[in-house]
Formats: structure tokens, sequence, C-alpha cells
């Protein structure tokens, strides 16, 4: 997507934000967070900075990655060199995860080491985060063979997963709860597409899943995440299970689909944004992962993307809020993310995960979490240089 974030001048906390990324966040996953031996991402580093040995890979954390790197040097951030090892990347990908045959796509997760499947199934979620690592190599390179890939991989999402009972299923085995989460993503991935092609596939997908978002998902005025087979809600699929941080992504997407299509959808994405604030923080300073509609924490944990999220939310939101008002939440949240989370962490990583009194909780540092931070800082977009006197 195009992103227009308020202009960062007089935000320091956004400012320092942006550089992070840019001097320590994109080099430093560039070196340990890519695995050159193996042409391929690896999910996540240890706890001291240093790569694993699990050769374990969700094909979306490295069609993520990918997209990261792709992306990166069409907005001002990172190298070249970082375009051409996302393009060997996704190759390589492609040619341990893609499946033809009566139920085409990507499959959940491979081995990153040998290339082989240890996951065959056909993910939703994952195969949106492929098409949106298709968008940004395309965009990147202008490659006919990415936008051709892209539309074949959404005629595989089409045929492999689409349900007649509206939308598309979780995967090829038909699993339950369905999620609004997965269509969410496919939303992200068409409206990039959209922008980038301007083919009708991608419009006629993103008015599919607007039209779900606002007669299915959105219920009493809340987003739900679990569903029935039939978009039912009920106990048994954990329908009272709300998710703060997707309200707050759901935020950015409707934006950037208002300023696509020219259909204003500010007053959802307001509405979305104040029940984040409101119901999401458990009095605290940052989002918890998941609560009821009374705003009670069903986990003890506030993981970094939620915030990420929220920050663009808040970048976002000058016409609901009041430019000002946006623009010094954002900075406020940025300036909090960098004291809690990116803080006493290996350099270019970060804190993933805090309990709700604030012990860190974390077992690894996830790759998964690089492109919430990217997408945040797209939105800021290059930070002001810094001022007389002030350490990078």
């Amino acid at each position: 997507m195009s992103r227009a974030g308020p202009n960062s001048a007089g935000t320091p906390g956004l400012d320092r934000f942006v550089r992070w990324f840019a001097e320590a966040a994109l080099p430093n996953w560039i070196e340990r967070g890519f695995d050159r031996s193996h042409g391929q991402f690896v999910e996540a580093l240890a706890l001291d900075g240093r790569p694993t040995d699990d050769p374990m890979l969700r094909v979306r954390s490295a069609a993520r990655q990918i997209y990261v790197f792709a992306d990166a040097p069409t907005r001002g951030f990172g190298t070249a060199s970082h375009l051409s090892i996302a393009e060997a990347a996704f190759e390589r990908l492609h040619r341990a995860a893609w499946i033809d045959g009566v139920e085409p796509g990507y499959v959940r997760v491979i081995n990153r080491l040998d290339g082989t499947v240890i996951d065959a199934t056909r993910d939703l979620y994952d195969n949106a985060c492929v098409l949106l690592a298709l968008g940004a190599l395309y965009r990147a390179t202008r490659l006919p063979a990415y936008r051709q890939r892209a539309a074949e991989l959404l005629e595989a999402i089409d045929r492999t997963l689409a349900s007649a009972l509206g939308g598309w299923r979780e995967d090829n085995l038909a699993t339950l709860p369905r999620r609004q989460n997965p269509h969410m993503h496919l939303f992200e991935a068409c409206l990039f597409l959209a922008e980038t092609t301007g083919e009708s596939i991608y419009f006629d997908r993103l008015d599919a899943i607007l039209n779900l978002l606002e007669d299915r998902f959105m219920r009493d005025g809340l987003l739900h995440e679990f569903f029935g087979p039939g978009w039912e809600l009920a106990r048994d699929f954990t329908s009272h299970r709300l998710d703060p941080g997707h309200m707050c992504e759901w935020v950015w997407l409707l934006n950037g689909y208002s300023r696509l299509t020219g259909r204003d959808r500010a007053p959802l994405a307001a509405s979305l944004l104040g029940a984040a604030c409101r119901l999401g923080t458990a009095g605290g300073a940052f989002l918890v992962d998941e609560v009821d509609a009374a705003g009670r924490p069903l986990r003890d944990c506030r993981r970094l993307w939620l915030q990420c999220e929220w920050l663009k939310a808040f970048q976002v939101s000058g016409q609901a809020l009041g430019p000002a008002t946006a623009r010094s939440s954002a900075d406020a949240l940025a300036e909090r993310i960098l004291t809690v989370y990116l803080a006493d962490t290996p350099f270019g990583t970060w804190r993933d995960n805090f309990d709700l009194v604030g012990r860190f909780i974390a077992k690894s540092i996830p790759a998964s979490s690089l492109y919430h931070l990217w997408t945040a800082v797209a939105e800021i977009g290059p930070a002001a240089e810094p001022c007389a006197g002030e350490s990078a």
C-alpha cells in the first residue's frame, strides 16, 4: 500500500523508532536472520541473538521476511542486495512449498535445510502471506513472472479454499473454528496488489472480504475472531475471544482501502480504534493479546506485534482523532515500545512478549515480528536526521 502517515516533525519517538529499524533491525536480520548456506530466512533467533539449529520454517514467516526485504528498498530503506536476497529466498521457497494438482497452494511448514515438507496443509493465512510477498516482489522489480504467479496463487486460493458458506475455508482440511484473521491478511495482500497492478481480480476480493467484515466479523460493534462453519457465533467456537491487535490492523487496512477506492470507511475504522483502546489495555500501557467484550484479559501476555499495529492505527487516524492527537499518541507509543520492547536486547532484536505484570516471558526472538515492525516504520516514513549532539 501507499502509506501516508503524519509528518514526523516534532516526534522524537517516531524518529528514533525508524532509525532503530533502519540502522539495527534491517542489518541484523539480513546478517543473522538469513541462512546463507541454505538460502533461506530462519524462523527465530535465540534470546542471545544467535541463530538456532531448528530447521522448522513456517511458510508465512519466510513469506513475510521476503516481503520486508523486497518492500523496504522501494521505500528508501535497505539496499538492492536485500531485494536480491528476497528474490532468491522466494525461488527456494516456491520450489519447496508449492503443491500443484487438485488442491494447489503453498504448504504450511518446510524444513529450511533440505527443503522437505513438514506440514503439507494448504492454509489460507500462509497463502495470503505469500501473495503479499509476490506483490512486493512485483512492485520492486516489475518482472511479469511475479505478477503472473500472484494471479495463479489467487486462483489456487479460490480453487482449494473457497467456501460455499462465504469467504474461504481455514485450510484444505476445513479446520474449525473459522477465523477472520486469515481473511484480513488476504485483504491486505489484495489491497497491495490492487494498488500495484490495478487489476480487477484484487478489487473484487477486497469488496468480498469487506462485505464479510461488515456483515459477519462485526457483531454488536465489535470485531469477532472465531466462528462456526456458517459464520455463527458460539462459545464452542470461542467466539467470545476478541483481539485488540486485529482491531488496529483493520483500522490501518480500512484507511488504505478508503484512500485507494474513494469509498469512505473512516467511521468503521474509528469505531475499531475506539474499541481497541477501550477494551484492549486492561489498565496498562500496552495492548493485551486477547480480551472479552468487557475488556477482561483472556491471555496473560502482550506481544510486540500488537503494539506495532496500535502504532499504525494511530498513524492513520488523524481524521478521527485530529492530526495533533494522532501524532502525539503515535509518538508516545513509539517511545514506550523503544523503552520496553526494544531495550536491553541483542543488537537489532526485541523482547517479544511480557505478561500482564511486566515480566519478560518470550522464549525466542521470532522473525515474524519484523514484518509488524516494518509496516509500522513504512507508515511513518524516513526519519528526520538526528539533531546536533543526538546519538543515533
